[in-house]
């Protein structure tokens, strides 16, 4: 298979950036994949594993010649982390990201990156819990979208390869505007790790005799709140990037549940079922 690229830099070999990395080396997409992050622990487990062919750890130690640059980090460390290589990429060269927020991230970029340098915004959803080069997995992306965030200023053929680059390794990809981008995550991804999380807590802080509830719970809040094992300074980071659409759905959310408590209070036992009965119509739809 012809290479896509010849030489790619992941920022943060992580369960994104090293799946990445694991599947473009398998299938041949790239010449060689370097690995920048902050733990050496970590970058020596991932080129062990054969994710990365090897790592630096200074940034202005990645080679001139890098024609992908991948920012796989923390989405508030993305603008920031990219300003660091600026020195040494040379014109042509693609930076590209896998951040599940995108307003923000393009327009941080577009201030940074002069013109010969495009940038393709990009966000894979697919990934999990875990972190580190130890949850990387093959044939990750296989099957799941890949969102790319153009503006009209995009450079065109940096697009085309950014996104065979993601075809090539299994993803459905699609292109979005950042706002519309990161309106739908906010629903569909955002807000349910918000309310995870406050379920958990929820759970921690209430008192029953003495007992204590966390002993008590089946596999059916051990499924619902799995997200809440996410690294809490990455969501912290996204919530606040993205705050406008988590505000916006967390209001929405909070006008159920408050006509739910009045519904129950008020022993609304019709009107309780007619509102399950549609949220089980509706979960039926979802793949």
């Amino acid at each position: 298979m012809a290479l896509i690229f010849r030489r790619m830099v992941v920022v943060g070999v992580g369960l994104i950036g090293g799946s990445l990395a694991l599947d473009a080396r398998k299938r041949g997409l790239v010449g060689e994949i370097i690995g920048v992050g902050r733990g050496q622990a970590n970058l020596r487990f991932a080129q062990r594993q054969g994710v990365i062919d090897r790592y630096v750890t200074t940034e202005t130690d990645i080679p001139e010649d890098t024609d992908l640059l991948m920012m796989a980090t923390p989405v508030q460390t993305t603008v920031s982390l990219t300003k660091t290589f600026l020195p040494v990429l040379r014109p042509g060269c693609i930076v590209s990201d896998v951040g599940s927020v995108k307003a923000e991230i393009v327009r941080g970029m577009e201030r940074l990156l002069p013109s010969t340098i495009p940038f393709v915004a990009g966000h894979p959803i697919a990934g999990g819990e875990q972190w580190g080069a130890r949850a990387a997995k093959a044939d990750l992306f296989v099957g799941h979208r890949c969102i790319l965030t153009p503006i009209k200023s995009t450079d065109s053929a940096a697009l085309r390869k950014v996104a065979l680059l993601w075809r090539k390794v299994g993803a459905k990809v699609e292109m979005m505007d950042p706002e519309t981008h990161d309106r739908v995550l906010g629903i569909i991804s955002h807000l349910p790790h918000v309310l995870v999380y406050a379920l958990v807590n929820t759970l921690a802080r209430s008192r029953v005799r003495g007992i204590d509830l966390k002993t008590y719970c089946a596999g059916g809040f051990k499924d619902f709140t799995r997200i809440a094992s996410s690294r809490p300074e990455l969501w912290r980071d996204i919530c606040l990037m993205n705050r406008r659409a988590v505000g916006q759905s967390l209001g929405d959310y909070i006008k159920i549940l408050e006509q739910l408590k009045r519904w129950i209070e008020d022993g609304k036992g019709s009107l309780l079922e007619k509102e399950f009965a549609r949220a089980n119509e509706i979960r039926a739809q979802i793949a």
